[in-house]
């Protein structure tokens, strides 16, 4: 028996005996458990309210002082507090994995197989799906398949963010905070009443900051910061029965890319003999190359609802329109070697109908949804650029567009066989249709416009693709209620991402491959419990997924060639298997504890690439290999003392995030990886007058200066393998009010 089964069915064990000790240990909580101790979280995780300890589905939940304490910036920032979250980006395009599930593909065009969602729309558009967090109600990671009530493209699970809605009152609150590296944070919300029943909420933030590390070669600070965000909700809610809103926001994104250090693989160079000349410092960088993360984002969303006694009809329609103009340095060094320009427009409108019906034993959704989007992805790649055209240079000007139409039609219902016992049974049908069209050609002297600029050179032909991809998916489920405060349940649940096209930055016919739908079923037991009068919440989760099909970008060198190519194709299969542990403590009113752990083992199996290994001359066989983003364990751990100080209260709050080591590509190279596993300390202080509404917060992360590895890619065939860092410490300090 494996060391990892012999985990996993310890921690299986663990479960089940937790699961039949509860009755006991729920007969010493109080008769009226709902007062005092934790605070019950309520979650939209199955299209409708319930408590989070009442959703048999394994999902962590952030309320907004949550946020507040955990820091969060951004969508992205989520991933260190979330068992088996892992979240990263490269030219602009969020990599997201949760349980191991998740997308390599650094390509606008990309699409991932986990879903990120606001206020109830899905923001589909990589170029959407980086935003600031700002006035946020509460987030939602919900994990597994989700292929029932969210849809497509969630074969790994959602991330949802929920902005606070407009109040009857008049209220609100603002923020300022400064930091290293002339770190600048403001944000304000405000929600007023217009008439009976109608109200507004204005939020919005700024955050600047200086870069944290510094360029040599032009002397100037790397990787600023530079963002701003607004958004306006109108509300109205004349009565219990009808609710009706309208969210209009966007975002204006001007940062520095994420620059990174290359490590040289032939002898320590890159192909013109550069080496870092500060291989052991983290923060000294040295590239000529662009470096530019910029992005808008528009946004408008319609959410309307009305119950008719037991029923309820709810009209959800949404648009979102990004534009990004990304430009990477990917050799990270002096020389022009591999420099690429992405640039992307995206727009997508979403309808969703759905009639909910509450009432006895039985609760019940039926829903049809429509999704559409246009995508024009650009990229122009400067590969080889030091050197000119005739001796081998590769000014590869990439032109794609894509317009995806689905369709779905989904029901689920949940029956209480008796009181403590409800069955859970769903279904979703999608059709999807994809036309691309896609060219790749050589331009001479394209970025050397002096020289003359030459006719195009056909690499990959223009081309018109299209297909329809259609799908089934489900889910069942059983919960029980063991005793008071404690709820066992077993899910099976089947999901799908589409097929489609790879259409990126590729250099022949060959690479311009379709794939079909990667399906994904996962068995799943867990147990939620509320104990000690309502001191503890733990939640366990063990499970174990069935891949097939999956979707996966190789990045390869062929034989003969010095150039790396890109192949997306389906895999053959992988097994993944985990357990997750989700506790939170308030033993005394003075003291708050929290641990979230993940353990994992996501490997491919049956894997074998259509590329060619160019040392053996055969196919490269992945299998057996971890797969990208999925470390086999991750920690997240919190402690808070709450201390008075005559009328004011002090709080003092540590948390301790590790991730275990993690492999960036397929092939499981130590070299592609982020090399050992990291911890990072983060520290807060907080002085509060509740009396008078206002907040003074010192805060620090990463505390011990850590130098960790957040990224890096396969470009071994140009000589260079880019290393990204993680940030260094930074501190600040900040004021919050609430009126």
């Amino acid at each position: 028996m494996g060391k990892f089964t012999s985990i996993m069915l310890r921690g299986a064990s663990i479960a089940a005996l937790a699961a039949f000790a509860a009755p006991a240990i729920a007969q010493e909580q109080a008769d009226d458990a709902n007062t005092g101790g934790i605070a019950d979280i309520v979650v939209t995780a199955q299209k409708r309210a319930q408590n989070l300890q009442d959703v048999p589905i394994s999902v962590s939940a952030f309320d907004d002082k949550a946020i507040q304490e955990a820091g969060f910036t951004n969508s992205l920032s989520i991933g260190d507090q979330v068992p088996n979250l892992e979240i990263k980006t490269f030219g602009g395009v969020p990599n997201i994995f949760i349980r191991g599930v998740g997308n390599n593909d650094f390509n606008a065009s990309s699409i991932g197989p986990i879903s990120i969602y606001r206020d109830d729309v899905v923001v589909a558009s990589t170029g959407s799906q980086i935003f600031s967090l700002f006035d946020l109600e509460r987030i939602e990671v919900v994990r597994g398949p989700q292929g029932t009530l969210f849809g497509k493209n969630t074969t790994g699970g959602a991330i949802q963010f929920y902005s606070k809605l407009p109040g009857d009152t008049f209220e609100g609150n603002a923020r300022f905070g400064y930091g290293r590296f002339d770190l600048f944070e403001a944000e304000a919300a405000a929600s007023m009443p217009i008439a009976e029943g109608l109200s507004v909420r204005i939020a919005g933030m700024v955050r600047r900051r200086d870069g944290e590390k510094l360029n040599l070669y032009t002397g100037d600070k790397a990787i600023d910061v530079d963002e701003a965000a607004a958004r306006m909700i109108l509300r109205w809610h004349p009565d219990s029965a009808t609710d009706v809103k309208l969210s209009v926001g966007g975002g204006r994104d001007r940062s520095d890319y994420l620059e990174n250090k290359p490590i040289g693989t032939i002898n320590g160079a890159d192909l013109f003999g550069y080496s870092d000349p500060f291989p052991n410092n983290s923060n000294l960088l040295n590239f000529n190359g662009p470096s530019r993360n910029y992005s808008d984002n528009v946004f408008v969303n319609f959410d309307a609802s009305h119950q008719f006694g037991d029923l309820t009809l709810r009209w959800i329609t949404g648009y979102d329109k990004s534009d990004v103009d990304n430009r990477v340095d990917v050799d990270g060094g002096p020389f022009r070697i591999d420099e690429i320009v992405f640039l992307s427009h995206a727009k997508q409108f979403t309808q969703e109908v759905e009639l909910s019906y509450n009432s006895g034993p039985l609760n019940a959704i039926l829903g049809a949804y429509y999704f559409h989007e246009k995508l024009q992805a650009d990229s122009d790649a400067d590969l080889l650029g030091e050197l000119t055209f005739a001796q081998g240079a590769l000014p590869l000007i990439t032109r794609a567009n894509r317009k995806n139409n689905a369709y779905a039609l989904f029901g689920q219902a949940t029956y209480a066989i008796m009181p403590s016992l409800r069955f859970t049974a769903g279904g979703r049908y999608t059709i999807d249709k994809v036309k691309v069209d896609h060219k790749a050609d050589l331009i001479p002297n394209y970025f050397d416009p002096a020289l003359g600029v030459g006719a195009p050179l056909a690499l990959v032909p223009y081309a018109q693709l299209k297909d329809t991809f259609k799908s089934f998916t489900w889910r069942v489920a059983l919960d029980y209620d063991v005793t008071q405060g404690v709820m066992a349940y077993a899910s099976v649940d089947r999901g799908f991402k589409a097929g489609g096209f790879n259409i990126g930055i590729i250099t022949s016919v060959a690479e311009r491959t379709q794939v079909d739908p990667e399906y994904l079923t996962s068995y799943e037991i867990g147990l939620k419990s509320t104990l000690f009068d309502r001191k503890l919440r733990l939640n366990l989760a063990a499970f174990y997924y069935d891949y097939t099909d999956l979707q996966v970008l190789s990045v390869n060198k062929q034989a003969g060639s010095a150039v790396p190519t890109l192949g997306l194709d389906n895999a053959a299969d992988a097994t993944i298997k985990g357990i997750e542990l989700e506790a939170t403590a308030v033993p005394t009113d003075w003291l708050d504890l929290g641990l979230n752990m993940g353990l994992l083992n996501a490997k491919y199996k049956n894997y074998t690439s259509a590329a060619i290994d160019p040392v053996s001359g055969l196919p490269r066989d992945f299998s057996g290999n971890r797969m990208p983003g999925a470390p086999k364990f991750t920690l997240s751990a919190n402690a808070q003392v709450t201390v008075p100080v005559g009328k004011f209260e002090t709080r003092w709050r540590a948390e301790y995030n590790y991730t275990g080591k993690k492999y960036y590509n397929n092939a499981e190279d130590n070299l592609i990886s982020s090399g050992k596993g990291y911890g990072l300390l983060n520290l807060r202080a907080t002085l509060a007058d509740p009396d008078h509404g206002w907040e003074l917060a010192a805060w620090a992360k990463n505390v011990t200066g850590k130098s960790y590895i957040v990224d890096a890619t396969d470009t071994s065939g140009f000589g260079f393998v880019p290393h990204y860092y993680g940030e260094r410490a930074t501190y600040g300090a900040e004021l919050s009010l609430h009126f």
